[in-house]
C-alpha cells in the first residue's frame, strides 16, 4: 500500500517558513529557487538569469555573452549568437528575428518590441506584452507566465513549479494546508486541499486568492473543462460539478483578479464504502476508478463507474465496469486479494484501470501488478498483468501510442509512516499492441543511504514523465524514447539527481501530484 493510501485524510499542519523556505522581510522565500532572493536574501538575478540551487544562471532560451546572459534569437546586439562569435551586431535601422537581422519583423507571430521580433503568446521575455518577463524559471503560454508542471507538496503545504526540458524547479509557494492536486482555470491555479476546499491562486506567482469553494470529505482529485470543474471526493464518495459564473477582465491585466466565481451544480454519489479515487474525462462520459474503504467494506469498491455528463448540471451514473478478482489475479500463496483501483486512463479506445492488487487483511500487496483493460461498447473487462516488477500500480498516462504506468510499490512502513522498505516500484510502458515493451526500477544506488523512492502519480510533457515521490518529495524525470525508458532525473547510473520539489527536515514528504499545465 502506498503512502498516499495511508496519508488520505490526514493532513499535516505544516508551519510557515519551516520547509525550505526563509524569511526575507516579512515574506518567506525559497532562496533554491527565488530569482529576487537568490542563496540569500536580497540577491537579484539578471531579467536574463534564473536561480538554481541557489545561484544565478542563464535561463532557457539565453546565453552567455561577455558575461551577460542574452537572448540571441532576439537581441539586436547578439543576433543569432555572441557578437564577434558566430552571431552579428545588427545595424541600427534592423531587427533581430530569430536570429537574422533584418528591415522589419516578417513573421505572422511577431511582435516588434524595440529592435527585438518576438511572439507574444510565447515569448518568456515579452509574455503578453513587450518586457513582460517571466519571472523565475516560468515558461510562457497563450500570453500568460506559468510553470510547465505543477507539483503538489502535501505534507508541507506548498505548491512548486517546474519547466519541463530543462527541468528546472521554481521556488516553493504556500497554498492552503495539504495540496492533493491543482489544475489550471483561465489564469487561475485552483488547488484542491485536503481541508475540504478548493482554493485558488494566481498563475503568474501562486499567489492566494479570496475565492474558494466547500468540497466534500477527502477531495483527491480534479479536472476542468470550461466552463466546468470536476472534483472526486473520496471519503464522501461523489463527483461534485461546478461551474465558473462570470467572464473573464478586459485589458492585458488579470482576467479574474480576485479569482473565480464558482457555483455547485451537479453531483452523483457512488454509494457507501465506493471511496472513488481518480477519474478521467472522455467525450460525454467520466470513468471513475471505485477503490472501496479498505478498512471497512471493500466489497464496495473493485469497480470502474461510468457516469454521462451529457448534462453536467445532471450527472448521471450510467452502469459500472466489475474489476478481474480472485484467481484472475495471481495472488501470492497464502494471500487473498481485492483489485484497489487506482488510476484510470483512456487509451485508443479502451479505458484502463491500475489495480493495486491488495491484501485486505493488512492492506499489503498480495499478488504481481495489473491493469484492466475495459472495452466501453461491450462491457468486455480484460486483465494486462505487469509482472513482479511493478507492484501495486498507481498511475497511468497515455505517451503517444504508448501506455506509461507507474508502480508504488511492496511498502513497508513504520508507525511514522516512514518507508523503511519498498520492492517493485518505478515504471512500466506498454507498447502499441498494449504488451509491456519496457519497464525501469526506482531504486537507491548500493551502499547509499538514499531515501526510499515509491512511484506515485506523474504527468507527461512531450516524451518526459514527471513522477512524484510518495515518500521523499522528489520529481523523478524519465523520458520514453521509443520502446525504452531513460531515466534523466533520478537514482540511477547516468542521471542527473531527481527535482526536490518538496523538501522536508522532517518524516515523510508525499507529492501528492504532478500536473502538466496546458
Amino acid at each position: 500500500m502506498t503512502l498516499s493510501l495511508l496519508l488520505m485524510g490526514c493532513p499535516d499542519e505544516g508551519a510557515l517558513c519551516s520547509e525550505g523556505q526563509t524569511r526575507c522581510g516579512d515574506t518567506c522565500v525559497d532562496l533554491s529557487s527565488t530569482s529576487s532572493h537568490c542563496g540569500a536574501c536580497g540577491v537579484v538575478c539578471s531579467s536574463t538569469e534564473v536561480c538554481v540551487e541557489g545561484g544565478c544562471q542563464c535561463r532557457s532560451g539565453a546565453t552567455s555573452c561577455g558575461g551577460e546572459c542574452v537572448v540571441t534569437a532576439s537581441d539586436p546586439a547578439h543576433c543569432g549568437g555572441c557578437a564577434g562569435e558566430g552571431g552579428t551586431a545588427c545595424a541600427p535601422d534592423q531587427v533581430c528575428e530569430q536570429g537574422q537581422c533584418k528591415a522589419a519583423c516578417s513573421l505572422a507571430t511577431s511582435e516588434r518590441c524595440d529592435r527585438s521580433c518576438v511572439d507574444l503568446d510565447t515569448d518568456a521575455f515579452h509574455c503578453g506584452a513587450c518586457g513582460n518577463v517571466c519571472a523565475d524559471s516560468r515558461s510562457c503560454r497563450g500570453g500568460t507566465c506559468t510553470y510547465d508542471v505543477i507539483a503538489a507538496c502535501f505534507n508541507t503545504g506548498q505548491v512548486v513549479g517546474i519547466q519541463a526540458g530543462p527541468d528546472v524547479k521554481g521556488p516553493s509557494v504556500a497554498v492552503g494546508t495539504s495540496p492533493q492536486t491543482v489544475a489550471r482555470m483561465q489564469d487561475v491555479l485552483l488547488v484542491l486541499d485536503a481541508s475540504m476546499r478548493l482554493r485558488q491562486a494566481r498563475l503568474s506567482d501562486y499567489g492566494e486568492l479570496p475565492a474558494w469553494n466547500v468540497t466534500g470529505l477527502v477531495p483527491n482529485h480534479l479536472l476542468v473543462r470550461e466552463p466546468y470543474v470536476f472534483v472526486l471526493n473520496s471519503t464522501s464518495n461523489t463527483l461534485q460539478v461546478l461551474r465558473r459564473d462570470g467572464e473573464p477582465a478586459g485589458g492585458t491585466g488579470p482576467r479574474f483578479p480576485n479569482g473565480i466565481p464558482l457555483t455547485d451544480v451537479g453531483s452523483v454519489n457512488f454509494g457507501a464504502n465506493t471511496n472513488p479515487y481518480g477519474f478521467v474525462l472522455d467525450g460525454s462520459d467520466v470513468y471513475v476508478t471505485l477503490l472501496g474503504n479498505l478498512q471497512t467494506d471493500a466489497s464496495a469498491g473493485g469497480k470502474v463507474a461510468r457516469v454521462s455528463v451529457a448534462d453536467p448540471t445532471a450527472p448521471t451514473l450510467t452502469n459500472t465496469f466489475q474489476l478481474p478478482t480472485g484467481e484472475a489475479l495471481k495472488p501470492f500463496p497464502g494471500r487473498t486479494t481485492a483489485p484497489s483501483p487506482a488510476g484510470i486512463a483512456v487509451h485508443q479506445g479502451r479505458v484502463y484501470a491500475a489495480l493495486g492488487n491488495l491484501d485486505l487483511r493488512d492492506y499489503s500487496v498480495g499478488g504481481p501488478g495489473f491493469l484492466a483493460r475495459i472495452d466501453p461498447a461491450t462491457g468486455a473487462v480484460e486483465p494486462i498483468e505487469l509482472g513482479t516488477g511493478c507492484l501495486n500500480p498507481f498511475w497511468l498516462v497515455p505517451v503517444g501510442e504508448r501506455l506509461l504506468v507507474s508502480c508504488g510499490g511492496a511498502g513497508v512502513y513504520d508507525r511514522n509512516f516512514n518507508l523503511i522498505d519498498v520492492q517493485g516500484t518505478g515504471l512500466v510502458l506498454l507498447g502499441t499492441d498494449g504488451r509491456v515493451v519496457a519497464s525501469l526500477a526506482l531504486r537507491c544506488p548500493a551502499g547509499t543511504s538514499c531515501p526510499l523512492p515509491s512511484a506515485g502519480r506523474f504527468s507527461v510533457v512531450g516524451s518526459r514523465a514527471y513522477v512524484g515521490d510518495n515518500n521523499a518529495g522528489r520529481v523523478f524525470v524519465v523520458e520514453v524514447v521509443g520502446d525504452s525508458l531513460v531515466e534523466r532525473r533520478g537514482l540511477g547510473p547516468g542521471a542527473e539527481p531527481p527535482i526536490l520539489a518538496c523538501p522536508r527536515s522532517r518524516g515523510p514528504s508525499l507529492v501528492g501530484d504532478v500536473v502538466a499545465i496546458p
